[in-house]
This record gives structure tokens, sequence and C-alpha cells, in this order.
């Protein structure tokens, strides 16, 4: 049997199949990452003739930051792995036949919010000691002050279209007898059939989601806030604090934009499964009547479906790179000197 399936498919329809299977884009964004720091070292090496090993050392991190530093690449793995155990537990360890899933969808982003939330108690409870040495700031900072812009742009991008698309999915969706809305109705017209409703991405699916990323957005900006307004300890450190707290905001941006693609691309999954249904055949292969089935957004479904593994890509090879990049062992940290009388202050942002 499975060599006759095998038969009929060919290399296109292969690769249409595996990239159906959430965990292949875990897979995929592991080669890419790979590509991504290995790719550049080769050709360096080969362009310079360095030596193994050689390259800029990777620049000191204060001692207040590096749990923090720490906890946020924890925090990135944990991501990945509530999402892959949750989706090998789900898929092919329970018999949730008739049972809304709805955590499927939210996991990601819930996930995110506990590990920010780890890390926003870290720099509230550790990371705020009373500076030696008052430094006191050029401009005012704000918790946009050291957040990458790019990450601000493309996560903002990611929330305002999850949010899109769960309440304008919710609002197409229609209820079953028991009240849930998990269905979307699909008229077949000029015929005296029933509409066809499949399971769709309704409100029992997004509304646990939209409360997730009301948490979401909460925490990203409390942790910004709070790693932005805490004080420099003296003024020699402020460039490496400065490189260590612009660390911890990426860190964060990238988390929340990669936990909100992986529920964006689980949510395009669904709503791609079933509302890019247009045609309802009724009978046997060989007398069947098929009918043409209309909803105004099945196109814009099936782009959904298309799309769906490319942001779940994206999203883990974000949170790769952020565990990565923050649990990397730096250079070791240099004594600075305490400064002089004479000495002038580096200007502070």
């Amino acid at each position: 049997m499975s060599q006759s399936i095998l038969t009929f498919m060919g290399p296109m329809d292969l690769a249409a199949a595996v990239f159906t299977l959430p965990l292949f884009s875990l897979v995929l964004a592991g080669f890419i990452v790979v590509g991504i720091l290995v790719v550049p070292r080769v050709r360096r090496r080969r362009g310079s003739g360095a030596a193994p090993g050689g390259g800029a050392p990777l620049p000191t991190v204060p001692a207040r930051y590096r749990s923090e530093h720490r906890a946020l690449g924890i925090g990135a793995i944990a991501v990945i792995v509530a999402y892959a155990v949750e989706n090998v537990i789900r898929g092919y360890l329970l018999d949730l036949v008739d049972i809304v899933e709805w955590w499927q969808y939210a996991t990601p982003v819930f996930a995110a919010v506990f590990c920010l939330t780890v890390g926003l108690g870290l720099i509230v409870v550790r990371g705020t000691p009373q500076p030696d040495e008052p430094v006191v700031p050029t401009a005012r900072r704000t918790w946009l002050s050291f957040g990458p812009r790019a990450g601000f742009v493309g996560g903002t991008i990611a929330l305002v279209t999850l949010l899109a698309t769960t309440i304008a999915a919710g609002l197409a969706s229609s209820s079953d007898e028991r009240g849930r809305f998990i269905y979307l109705e699909i008229p077949v017209p000029n015929t005296q059939l029933e509409p066809l409703r499949p399971w769709f991405y309704g409100w029992d699916f997004g509304v646990p989601v939209l409360l997730g990323l009301a948490a979401l957005v909460l925490v990203t900006w409390a942790t910004l806030h709070r790693n932005a307004l805490r004080p420099y300890l003296r003024p020699e450190p402020v460039a490496a604090e400065r490189n260590a707290r612009t660390q911890v905001a990426s860190g964060a941006v990238a988390i929340a934009t990669a936990a909100t693609l992986l529920a964006l691309g689980g949510a395009f999954r669904f709503i791609g499964r079933y509302g890019s249904m247009s045609q309802l055949t009724v009978g046997n292969d060989d007398h069947g009547i098929t009918y043409d089935m209309t909803w105004r957004y099945a196109e814009f479904a099936a782009l959904g479906g298309g799309l769906a593994p490319a942001l779940e890509v994206t999203g883990f090879a974000l949170l790769l790179l952020v565990a990565i990049r923050l649990l990397r062992r730096p250079a070791p940290e240099r004594q600075h000197p305490r400064p002089q009388p004479s000495t002038q202050p580096e200007s502070v942002r």
C-alpha cells in the first residue's frame, strides 16, 4: 500500500506533504541557522587566512546581566520545547475527538509570556543594584532606547497580522449546537444541499490567543521599560552595560516576535486546511456530482496555508539565534579601573 502511494507521489507532492508537519519547520530552521553561523565564518577564514578560532572576541558582559542573558537564552529554547512537546502529545498520544484544541495555537504565546516574565523578575530583583557612582544620563531613556528598530517593526507587523487574522476568523466563524464558535459555514449555491460546516479557527480557538497576545505585549513592554530605566553602576563600563542591555532588549523582542509567528503559522495552517475548500463532490468517483462552493476569502485562506511553513521557520530560526547569542561564553571580563577625579564620564544614553 505504501509503495503504491509513493509511486503516484512526485517530488513536489512529497515536499508538500513534508511541509504539512510543523516540526519539519524546526528542522529546516536548524539548517538555516547553521548556514547563517558557519558560512560567513568559512568565508572569513578563506579570505583572510585567519587561524581556526580567530575572529573578533565576544563583547564583555557585566556580571549583573549574565543571569538575564542566560534566562532569555534558556527561555528561547523552552518555547521551542513547549511547542514541540505539545505538538507530539496532541498529535500522536491523545485522542481529542470533538475537543477544541485552543492550546495548540496559544502554547508558543504563553510560553513566551512565561519566559519574559522570568527575565523581567531577574531585572527587578537582581538587576537593579544601587550604583557605585551615579551616572547622569544625557538623554531620556524609554522602552525604545535599546531595542532594535527592525525588530520592533517586524514584531509589530506579526502582532497586527495575528490580531487581524484572529478577529476576522472569529467574525467569519459560526457556532455549533453547543454554542462553540468552531465552524465555517460554506454554502453550496443553487442547490438544496445543506451548507458545509468544516472546523475553523473561530472564537473558541482565537480568544485564548488574544488573551495571550495581550499578556505578551504587556510583559514585553515591562521588560524593555525596566531594562532601559535602571541606573548604570559606574561611568567607565557604560559601553559594556549599554551593549548588554541591547542584547536583553533584542532578545526579548525576538522571543515575542517568534512566538507570535509560531501562533500565526498555526492559525494559517488551520484556516488554509478547510477555509480554502471550493468544491464538494456528492457520490462516488465514477458517478459523483461536483458542486462549487462559495466563500469570499477562500483565496486568502489558501495563501495563508502556503505561508504557514515560512512563518514557522522564521519563528524557530529567531529562537535558535537568540539562544545561541545569549548562551555562548563571552570574553573574560576585564577589571575596569576606578576613574580618577579628572576622568570625564562617557556620554550616557
